[in-house]
């Protein structure tokens, strides 16, 4: 659990973000905290950086994964 304090116009300004965003206030605070925290991150704990390579059954050039996925038959 997480509490806080925002001053005036620091809350209408999240108040007026969350609105248009059709988000509570208290949604809007856990999207920016977690946006925060994750632009924190460093990049070596991104999962992104951590995937690996996917292995096709067959065999085909870089250059060709295109066609391979998009017009195999």
């Amino acid at each position: 659990m997480v509490q806080t304090e925002l001053g005036e116009k620091e809350y209408d300004l999240l108040s007026d973000v969350a609105k248009k965003e059709g988000l509570t206030i208290k949604e809007a605070a856990r999207r920016a905290l977690l946006e925060w925290s994750m632009s924190a991150m460093e990049l070596k704990d991104d999962p992104l950086f951590k995937a690996r390579p996917v292995r096709f059954k067959k065999r085909i050039k870089s250059s060709e994964i295109d066609r391979f996925l998009y017009h195999a038959k």
